[in-house]
């Protein structure tokens, strides 16, 4: 038996962090367990470079005006792993006086703290559930270097979600679209073609659940389809990575074919050519990770019109058994987890963003060359401002019936 990888987290929960804002150097980490570096201690700043944003996304713009909110926030994600990690941070304010051991570096009339749960699933309404209630326990203490219940906090959602399956009703705990008053249709459409899309509103709370709730609306994407919604490289020209053109076409996906082979024309029908090319389609150069060639099956497609006669053999159709109803399988060109129907569908794939809140630091992203496209949320003013870098903006402020675009 092959040992265990130390590195290995033990549940869905990867860290509990709080993120406080002091006088001087403005948003930080205070505290992270288990510890977000290793060789680290629990109450290091320090961050893994791919993190850096993770204090400016727990603690959002504007928080000073609000004693508590919520937020959801997608980091990319470390090393190894391929998969996004999913944030909800839980910010609460009080006053200075009230704490009954106030530390050295409080200076300020108010202390601001949000304790955040990072997670591998997008459990977003249940971890907020529990979280709350953590938040305001760990404030009534009135000491924050009471660190026991957030190590508590750590080994209970891990020992509770980590039986939460991802096709239940637990994903869309908390979403409302009745709240969503926005143009629901439109946006549908928006985001199958893939364009940039740019939430706005104030609390942090109603901007991502607004946004969450419509991307709930696609089959299979809160529970698969969000895995690679956080990766980004920022290039700020094509010539830094001359990689960047391939991987964000997925041209490495599909065979360059002339427009008389997908016509059918000559000889190219499904068999090689004359001059020894190839056939119209390939089967992909690497297999299903999660499958073999035994779980594969190979159609002859002249069973589908057995009728027709002095027709040239078509191309084989592949496809992939699934173990019954509700089944997922990774798919071949997407690599999500898609189910029979082939849902979810892969948007949010290659350089097209989901960010459910964007911290002004991140505000580079909407202009970067490697990044395709985005579904985004900021409650920042400059993000409204600067509506040249959205196709649409949405101020869900407003009335329905007011979509506000950017000039032409």
């Amino acid at each position: 038996m092959e040992p265990q990888d130390v590195d290995e987290p033990r549940g869905p929960v990867l860290h509990i962090v709080v993120v406080g804002f002091h006088h001087k150097k403005g948003c930080q980490v205070e505290f992270s367990y288990p510890p977000l570096m290793p060789h680290e201690g629990h109450d290091s700043n320090m961050l893994p470079e791919e993190w850096k944003y993770l204090p400016f996304l727990a603690l959002p713009d504007g928080a000073h005006n609000y004693l508590e909110d919520t937020v959801y926030f997608h980091l990319p994600p470390l090393g190894r792993d391929t998969k996004c990690v999913y944030g909800v941070s839980c910010y609460r304010q009080i006053e200075a006086k009230a704490l009954k051991v106030r530390q050295a570096d409080v200076t300020r009339e108010t202390v601001q703290k949000s304790v955040c749960v990072l997670s591998r699933v997008p459990l977003f309404g249940l971890v907020q559930a529990k979280l709350q209630l953590i938040t305001h326990a760990y404030f009534e203490e009135k000491d924050f270097s009471q660190i026991s219940i957030l190590k508590e906090l750590y080994e209970h959602m891990n020992g509770s979600l980590r039986g939460s399956a991802l096709d239940g009703s637990q994903v869309f705990l908390g979403m409302s679209l009745s709240d969503a008053n926005v143009h629901v249709l439109i946006l549908v459409k928006l985001i199958l073609l893939e364009k940039k899309v740019l939430f706005y509103v104030s609390p942090v709370s109603r901007l991502v659940g607004t946004l969450m709730t419509v991307l709930s609306l696609f089959p299979g994407m809160m529970e698969h389809g969000l895995v690679e919604s956080s990766h980004y490289q920022p290039k700020s020209s094509l010539s830094e990575d001359p990689n960047l053109a391939a991987s964000v076409s997925g041209a490495e996906e599909f065979e360059a074919v002339s427009a008389s082979e997908l016509r059918g024309d000559g000889d190219s029908r499904g068999s090689p050519s004359s001059n020894g090319a190839e056939p119209l389609l390939k089967p992909p150069s690497r297999a299903s990770p999660e499958s073999s060639e035994s779980d594969w099956e190979t159609l002859d497609p002249g069973v589908l019109d057995e009728g027709a006669e002095g027709k040239a053999p078509a191309v084989p159709i592949t496809v992939q058994p699934l173990g019954g109803q509700g089944a997922v399988a990774q798919g071949l060109l997407s690599g999500l987890e898609e189910d029979q129907y082939g849902m979810p569908l892969a948007i949010f794939t290659k350089g097209y963003l989901c960010l459910p809140y964007m911290a002004l630091q991140q505000h580079h992203l909407l202009s970067d060359v490697s990044v395709r496209g985005f579904v985004a949320g900021a409650t920042n003013v400059l993000f409204r401002q600067q509506r040249h870098l959205s196709d649409l903006l949405i101020d869900v402020s407003v009335p329905r019936t007011e979509l506000r675009r950017p000039p032409t």
